[in-house]
């Protein structure tokens, strides 16, 4: 098997067995088993120097602090990440948590060098000393705002780390704090992991939180699930042993029988892995206006259910365009000589809910049905980290909302202004919300828009679509009501509508 692969592999099985103890023995080990040359002695000190600024800090659980940040760094060195990073991952807590014994970005930088100094930064929330009258709600959105504004590929792998080991060590804070931390995992930290296309660090982090927000429906769908498992476990045995066979190369006596022998060589690794509850769970809205009722009326059951997800890793000559074997020649000619000779079918070609993925629907002789997915080594990689594992120091590039950092990511739709510039909203943006992009005094006095050409005037009310030319025709006499709120969906927009009734209140209470 490939290095990357394997290293993917123990990266899951540790998420799967998530060792919350902490040592530094792990740490350097693991880093070891990806890196021959380095320096040893430098991520050593990281370690003793994250270790005194913690002392005597404790998590809520009653830990030593120092067992996060060094969880935080096993976890990243297993994904394969550079010594720069996993030195970053033992220091991203001590300038946020440790400012009053003395550290500082400015000191990492000095000692460790201004890659990682750029990384913990870039995961470092702004203190209270940043402005003292400020609330913590406001210096929360400073916070996101800074993060996304700076975030760089290797300190968002950090990030990623991290707030893993805060959901899967979660017991120990307050129901209301669960949420909270889960809440903006899924409004800031997982679109910024999605648009990075590491969407297997996604759908962890998506489950830990899924399982976090909706404890109980996560576990009324994992008891069914567990159930189904049980009921059918002598026949998917029977099914994941002949295909982890079939697909093993080593396995020369079986290839010869089946006649795959030509195609075996061409086979990385193939793994068969238990269902995401929040996988399942989306695929059962699908099916179901009320998942919480329905559950108990047996929806849940074999005909609606895949009950495994397959991996077919596949090596990357058969992506080459001059290569004589396709990815589709090899699965067929495993189907054609293995799998339906043992009454296995592919009933579907289909796409995941969430559309990121389309995989072979698998439907066994007992009637039991699994996901296929097929990927060449590099896609799987990719698939995995994205563009976290590049190696790049460039800042992400986001068009962060600073008003409300959660609309970041809304889905944005291309639109153009009278003169052809190019310009992108949020998707059910209305011309008012357009007029405020533009800017404030257009939004303020906006009297109609001109879409498309067209002499039609439209109303403030009026939503923009994909690729239309919007054209914004202004009264100087006109002034906002408070009836334009009900007309704008963009946070900016309300933000700009907000200051001016504020400030008219001001002057007219002078």
């Amino acid at each position: 098997m490939h290095e990357k692969i394997r290293s993917i592999n123990r990266f899951l099985a540790s998420m799967k067995d998530y060792d919350t103890g902490g040592s530094f023995e792990k740490v350097l080990a693991e880093v070891k088993v990806h890196h021959k040359f380095f320096d040893e002695d430098k991520l050593a000190k990281a370690y003793n120097y994250a270790e005194n600024m913690h002392d005597g800090i404790f998590r809520k659980s009653g830990e030593p602090y120092i067992y996060h940040p060094l969880r935080v760094a096993y976890t990243v060195a297993l994904c394969g990440a550079d010594v720069e990073t996993v030195t970053a991952a033992l220091l991203h807590d001590v300038v946020e948590d440790c400012s009053e014994k003395g550290a500082s970005i400015e000191l990492i930088a000095s000692e460790y060098g201004q890659a990682v100094a750029d990384i913990v930064n870039a995961v470092t929330k702004l203190g209270e000393h940043t402005d003292p009258e400020l609330s913590k709600a406001e210096l929360d959105i400073m916070s996101e705002v800074k993060m996304q504004s700076i975030m760089n590929p290797r300190g968002l792998l950090v990030k990623a780390a991290d707030r893993i080991d805060n959901l899967k060590t979660i017991e120990a804070m307050s129901a209301e704090k669960q949420l909270k931390k889960a809440q903006r995992t899924r409004e800031i930290i997982l679109p910024m992991i999605r648009d990075a296309g590491a969407f297997m660090l996604a759908d962890i982090l998506e489950e830990l939180c899924f399982k976090t927000v909706h404890r109980n429906i996560y576990n009324q769908i994992n008891s069914h699930y567990r159930n189904l498992l049980s009921l059918s476990a002598y026949s998917t045995d029977k099914t994941l042993e002949l295909m982890s066979r079939a697909f093993d190369k080593k396995e020369t006596s079986l290839q010869e029988k089946y006649g795959t022998d030509a195609y075996c060589g061409r086979i990385v690794d193939f793994h068969a892995d238990e269902r995401y509850m929040i996988s399942v769970f989306r695929y059962l809205k699908t099916i179901s206006d009320n998942v919480n009722k329905t559950l108990d009326q047996g929806i849940m059951n074999r005909k609606n259910v895949a009950l495994y997800d397959l991996m077919l890793i596949l090596d990357d000559s058969v992506a080459d365009k001059e290569s004589v074997v396709s990815a589709e020649d090899i699965v067929f000619s495993y189907l054609k000589n293995v799998l339906i000779p043992a009454g296995i079918y592919v009933v579907k070609i289909k796409n995941t809910t969430n559309g990121i993925s389309s995989y072979y629907k698998l439907q066994d002789a007992s009637g039991n049905y699994y996901r296929l997915f097929v990927r060449t080594e590099s896609e799987y990689f990719d698939y995995c980290f994205g563009k976290i594992m590049i190696d790049d120091d460039s800042v992400l590039s986001y068009d962060v909302n600073e008003v409300e950092p959660r609309d970041t990511y809304i889905p944005r739709i291309t639109v153009f202004r009278k003169n052809g510039m190019r310009d992108t909203i949020e998707a059910g943006a209305s011309v008012l919300d357009f007029a405020f992009r533009i800017h404030t005094d257009i939004g303020l006095h906006f009297s109609y828009a001109l879409i498309n050409g067209s002499t039609a005037q439209l109303g403030p009310y009026t939503r923009v679509n994909e690729n239309d030319t919007v054209e914004i025709v202004c009264n100087r006499n006109t002034r906002p009501s408070i009836e334009w709120f009900r007309y704008l969906s963009t946070s900016k927009a309300k933000d700009k509508l907000v200051k001016y009734f504020q400030m008219n209140h001001l002057v007219r209470g002078e």
